[in-house]
Formats: C-alpha cells, sequence, structure tokens
C-alpha cells in the first residue's frame, strides 16, 4: 500500500481533480486529499457489484482494479467528464505496474533469502537468479546487522535509506533483530588487493555503525567473506554470522566483527568442550584462577593491552611500579605462570580465552547467537 500512496501523491501534482484508492469495502488509504484518507466510501459495494470495471455517480468516477483475475482495489476519480475515464485508465495501469514491479521484488528477496539460508537446489539457482535479473558472476559481500528486537525495525529503514535504491545492493530483514546487505563487491573482488577489501569494509562498516548509534541504536555488525559468484552469499552469510558470534564471545565492547580477522578465537570456536576442559585443568589445576581478586584481573588485562609493558601498565592504572610487580608475583604464585615471561603470558591468555568460551557455553541463552 506505501508504493500506492506514492503513486497517489505524485497523482496530486498532475491531476486537477481529487483522486484516490480504497480497499474492496470502500476504505480510502491512499488520496491527493490527505484529510480523505481512513473514510469509507459508501457507492464501494455498487461499484463491487456491478458487472461493469466502471462506475459514475453524480460527482465521481470508480474504477476497479484487478490483480491475478481478482477485484483488490477500486480507484476513483472526482470528476464525470470526458476525460475521467482516460485519467482513471492511466491512473490505473500506474498502479498495477507498480504492484506487479513490487511483488517482483517481494518474490526475489524471497529467493535470495532462500539462496542465503542454502534452501534453493543448486540446479535451480541459475534459472531463478536469470529471472530476477541477477548476474550470477558477479562478487558478493555479506554484512549482518543485529540489534534488539525493539531497534529491528528502525534499523532495516536505516539500511534500506543507505542501500536500498542502490542497483549494487540488497537489503533483507531475516528476523526481528537481524538485517543484512548483500553487496555487489565485483570491481574490489576483480582489481583491489586484500588491503583494498579491509579499507573498504572499514570505512563501510564504520559509517554503517556511526549512522546506526546515531539513532541511539547499539548494533553489532558481522562481515563475512568475499565469494566470487552470488550462488556462494550462504558461505558469506555464515562466516559473518561466525564473526558475530566470535566476537560477541572473546572481545569486549566489540560492534565490528570480520571472518578475515578472527584470530585465535576462530581456533578455540571449533574446539570441542572436552578438550577445552581439559586443558584448563592443564594450566590453572584446582580452578587456580578463580583465586585472582578483581585488581589483579584488571591488572592483568592493562598488562596484555600495554604488549607486557610494566612501565605503561603502571601509569595506565595509576599504581606504583612496585604494586604491579606485588600483582603479577601474586598471578605466579597462584597460577605458576609468570605473566613477565612471553611463554608464559601466552599460555595464560590462551586458557583465558578458553575459560571465556566454556563460561559462554554454560550460560549464554542467546540462542540467536548460537
Amino acid at each position: 500500500m506505501e508504493e500506492i500512496k506514492k503513486c497517489i501523491r505524485t497523482a496530486a501534482t498532475i491531476l486537477k481533480s481529487e483522486a484516490g484508492v480504497m480497499d474492496k469495502d470502500g476504505l480510502i488509504f491512499a488520496s491527493t486529499d490527505p484529510s480523505a484518507e481512513g473514510q469509507v466510501d459508501s457507492a464501494s459495494r455498487a461499484v463491487m457489484n456491478g458487472q461493469d470495471r466502471f462506475l459514475s455517480t453524480s460527482n465521481k468516477s470508480y474504477m476497479k482494479i484487478s490483480i491475478n483475475d481478482q477485484v483488490r482495489y477500486i480507484v476513483y476519480l472526482c470528476d464525470t467528464g470526458t476525460g475521467a475515464r482516460v485519467n482513471l485508465e492511466l491512473l490505473g495501469e500506474w498502479i498495477n505496474t507498480v504492484i506487479r514491479e513490487h511483488g517482483t521484488d517481494a518474490e526475489k528477496e524471497i529467493f535470495i533469502k532462500s539462496v542465503l539460508l542454502e534452501n534453493e537446489l543448486s540446479g535451480e539457482i541459475p534459472v531463478k537468479a536469470r529471472e530476477y535479473k541477477i548476474n550470477l558472476s558477479e562478487a558478493r559481500l555479506v554484512i549482518v546487522v543485529r540489534t534488539n528486537e525493539t531497534d529491528g525495525a528502525s534499523t532495516l529503514d536505516i539500511l534500506q535509506s543507505i542501500y536500498g535504491e542502490s542497483s549494487n545492493s540488497t537489503v533483507l530483514a531475516m528476523d526481528e533483530s537481524t538485517s543484512l546487505i548483500v553487496l555487489n563487491v565485483s570491481e574490489l573482488s576483480e582489481a583491489g588487493s586484500e588491503s583494498d577489501k579491509d579499507a573498504y569494509v572499514d570505512e563501510i562498516t564504520e559509517a554503517l555503525l556511526d549512522s546506526l548509534n546515531n539513532e541511539g541504536i547499539t548494533a553489532y555488525i558481522g562481515v563475512g567473506s568475499f565469494v566470487p559468484q552470488f550462488p556462494q552469499i550462504a558461505k558469506s552469510y555464515r562466516d559473518a554470522m561466525l564473526a558475530l558470534r566470535v566476537g560477541k564471545i572473546f572481545e569486549k565492547n566489540c560492534y565490528i566483527s570480520k571472518y578475515n580477522r578472527l584470530g585465535i578465537g576462530r581456533l578455540i570456536y571449533q574446539l570441542p568442550s572436552t578438550l577445552c576442559r581439559m586443558f584448563i585443568e592443564e594450566v590453572f589445576p584446582n580452578e587456580a584462577y578463580k583465586s585472582l581478586d578483581e585488581d589483579t584481573l584488571a591488572t592483568i588485562d592493562c598488562f596484555f593491552e600495554n604488549n607486557l609493558n610494566g612501565s605503561e601498565t603502571s601509569r595506565e592504572l595509576f599504581v606504583h611500579r612496585n604494586t604491579l610487580v606485588y600483582r603479577l608475583d601474586k598471578v605466579k604464585k597462584n597460577t605458576g605462570l609468570d605473566l613477565r615471561s612471553f611463554d608464559d603470558a601466552v599460555m595464560f591468555k590462551m586458557a583465558s580465552m578458553v575459560r571465556t568460551y566454556l563460561q559462554y557455553l554454560e550460560t549464554s541463552k542467546d540462542n540467536m547467537i548460537r
């Protein structure tokens, strides 16, 4: 109906007489006179019961609009002169064209969703793609945007305002909180280097995140892999979802996660939980990790963020160097790992990430992410 309203708003700049569209029950939902919208036209029953496509009253002309051989709407014009029927014909054909195009767009979206979810037979994809004028041989990239359900509709509107008019992108809503963009990246894929691709992804994702944040929407963005052909967009979608999961688990305040930059989190995510528990018991026997208080844990995080640089860590934490040494000695005493040693620091970092992953598996209720 929104597309029909756009037609009528445009018609208001052309027609001299009031025109509008109503449903089969006579409810006017689009009119060149906005005050008429929401009113019921009592003549609709006579129009629907009549055998003719056209009907005129003392001050209005009406015409039925059929879709798939069924009357769906009635278009009217507050004019009964000689040109009224021609204007109704033109307006009706315009509306019919918009409805057909909109229906094709909806069917195209359903097809693309089916490809993303791997519900289409591989042999049928080329046939349907040609029907919807989709170039199979052009490279694609899928970007997933996750928000809470309350902001889902607003997020979709923002994405459509940015990418909806572009012939090189498709914006879809997968559920109430998940929207995605399928980008045509053929030019970049053919001529661009890996650094060019990274720069492109950084630019569009940061701009997208800023646009959503400016509207008060907290969003998490997952970037999939570049795939050379349209039928492979399911892989890019899976990769984008994996990026969201790994980013959520291992990175604090991670709002943009890229499949090609998941680091060690990618490996840990693939490990079976039994193997993870064996590793934790080996590195932190008797749950030694639990003996570390919050100040010590905060110190460890800061120490790692500063690349094991004690001076920078002390300065950032506003503590004396001796206090830092005391806390690191405490870690060594409780866990047997000296974080000033590179090998021990790597072991501690990996064990901490594995432990975080186990906690996530045991406590998370975020089924949409898992």
